[in-house]
């Protein structure tokens, strides 16, 4: 379609749909950003805008003058040059276009990486350079704007675009100036506009990333609702920025840090007025330290995140976000004691019952994701269970609950003292029977009949501890289950017996027919002579009636020893034959 441009007499093509969207976020996954390399992607925008301009013919000029070597004089992308009859030519492409976004995704790129390398350190110079580039970026995002609003050959979808983008980088600057009241309204117009252009647009691919757009604005927005004061309910907020985070995918690393930073500066809003207080081993203890207040308010949502979870994966990543959290606390805590303790400061050791309430936190928080993983192991019927895996787990458990006990203090704390030596008790029963499973497994059936013996001494006493301690609030671990483990158990004994016997008559009947067993008495007990059909050598076997059970080195023609272990039926098909 030919539009009619400023002048009369020349028609100017218009111009295809720039997806600004899908340009950039090609760029970007193809330029350093799938691994979070913005100084890649920033070296790339610059290369890509020096091409783009050097193709049109509209690069910057160095020109000599006198007494000014080298001259520069600068080419600005202005709306009068779209519409001059000398660009006609080559103008039949939005590349002219692609200038600007580029300029504005070097800068954005750039001011990224100065926010990344500045950290939390709210006063370093470079997050002043991070927002002096963020405006830059604006700057070229409002003067595409304005281009494509005013001019005739871009289509509606283009103009929509470039709105949003607009919108969007305006947000961001404003929100990194935490102007959020500001913020959130360029960031709901963004929004909003990228939400009407899914619905219109029929490319698969288009809709996808205008969603993905919408999804990575909805947690700046709600945080920009909840500080502005528009949403009174926190933990609905938080609730609900915890949702959006478990749905991000390991390939989103970079939105995953923002998201984590969102989360962290609303808890830290959410807890400046209120009085934390914490019970250890029945001393309760004012909180002040403003890392552990946040901590303490992360696990009340982490309760109720948890319950409203029905996902294995989520379950897990909300743990592992939490364990995290735990270890990076307590790391900041100690290191407060050192300097308080250097100084003689009285709050050293405050700071130390903090540490071990936190220490209790981790590992009870270990505890319970352990047992969540064996759960959700045993519950799966269509795939059989190893042994093996089913150990390490409850090793790892048993160790966590261990270290508990030996926390300080905890010997007056009768409660929980009484529930984790329950605890070690119930996973040391299930221990026990799988290593007898894992044994009957690899056929030494000797060895699972005696772990099978003490497996079934092992829960039936911890059946009897747990009628006297099982009302204990701490204790979450299921009689009922340990009843179920007793029958396991009573039928796998029963099982390994009669395997051990079977194997027994067997060997000794193959040894039987294999040998010509030729033997003789002597003082102490017997001596056996035979000839081995497999090495063709005369073997010697010493036996001294010692009890069952012996083990005896067997020498085979001085080349090698054999480690035999002594059976009853072995035994007495043996002595039918002296």
């Amino acid at each position: 379609m030919a539009v009619v441009g400023q002048k009369d007499d020349v028609v100017l093509t218009s111009f295809t749909t720039l997806s600004i969207l899908q340009l950039i976020k090609d760029a970007q996954q193809r330029h350093g950003l799938r691994h979070g390399d913005y100084q890649r992607y920033r070296g790339y925008c610059a290369r890509r805008v020096r091409r783009i301009r050097k193709s049109l013919g509209y690069a910057h000029i160095h020109k000599s003058v006198p007494k000014h070597p080298a001259k520069f004089q600068q080419k600005k992308l202005i709306f009068d040059v779209v519409s001059e009859e000398r660009y006609v030519s080559k103008l039949d492409s939005p590349r002219y276009l692609q200038i600007a976004v580029f300029d504005a995704e070097r800068n954005w790129s750039y001011a990224m990486q100065l926010k990344h390398e500045a950290g939390e350190d709210a006063q370093s110079r470079k997050r002043f350079h991070m927002i002096s580039k963020l405006r830059k970026a604006v700057k070229h995002t409002s003067n595409l704007d304005s281009i494509v609003r005013q001019s005739n050959r871009t289509d509606a979808a283009t103009k929509l675009e470039a709105q949003a983008y607009h919108n969007w980088m305006t947000g961001c600057l404003l929100f990194e100036q935490k102007n959020y009241k500001n913020a959130l309204d360029f960031l709901k117009t963004a929004k909003t506009i990228y939400k009407k252009l899914s619905g219109v647009v029929k490319d698969t691919e288009l809709t996808n990333l205008y969603n993905a757009r919408c999804h990575e604005i909805q947690p700046q927005i709600r945080f920009c609702e909840f500080t502005s004061g528009e949403n009174k309910n926190t933990d609905e907020a938080m609730s609900e920025m915890m949702n959006m985070r478990l749905k991000i995918g390991e390939d989103e690393s970079n939105l995953q840090d923002d998201f984590d930073k969102l989360i962290a500066e609303m808890r830290a809003k959410a807890v400046v007025d209120q009085d934390v207080v914490i019970t250890w081993a029945g001393k309760r203890i004012s909180v002040t330290n403003e890392a552990v207040r946040q901590l303490i308010q992360a696990v009340e949502l982490f309760n109720s995140q948890l319950q409203s979870t029905v996902s294995h994966e989520d379950k897990l990543t909300l743990y592992e976000q939490l364990l995290s959290s735990l270890r990076d606390t307590i790391t900041k805590v100690n290191e407060e004691s050192k300097k308080a303790a250097a100084i003689g400061d009285a709050s050293a050791f405050k700071n130390q019952q903090i540490t071990a309430y936190l220490d209790f936190l981790r590992l009870s928080r270990t505890v319970e994701r352990y047992v969540l993983i064996i759960n959700y192991v045993r519950g799966q019927s269509e795939k059989k269970i190893k042994s093996q895996d089913m150990l390490r787990l409850y090793d790892s458990a048993i160790e966590n609950c261990k270290e508990i006990l030996d926390l300080p203090d905890i010997s007056s704390d009768h409660l929980t003292k009484e529930a984790y030596e329950l605890k070690v008790a119930y996973y040391l029963a299930f221990r026990c029977y799988y290593m007898a499973e894992a044994c009957a497994a690899l056929s030494k059936y000797d060895e699972a009949a005696a772990l099978f013996e003490r497996a079934f001494e092992r829960t039936a006493t911890t059946i009897k501890i747990f009628g006297e301690v099982g009302s204990n609030p701490l204790v979450f671990e299921s009689k009922e289950e340990l009843e179920d483990l007793l029958n396991q158990i009573s039928l796998a004994k029963y099982a390994a017996q009669a395997n051990r016997l079977t194997e027994s008559a067997n060997l000794s009947i193959e040894t039987a027919a294999a040998n010509t067993l030729d033997s003789r008495v002597f003082k102490n007990g017997f001596e056996l002579n035979f000839f081995c059909c497999f090495c063709r050598c005369r073997i010697k076997l010493p036996f001294r009636r010692r009890g069952l059970n012996e083990l005896t080195f067997l020498t085979i023609s001085k080349r090698s020893y054999v480690f035999f272990e002594y059976f009853q039926v072995f035994l007495t098909v043996l002595l039918k034959y002296c």
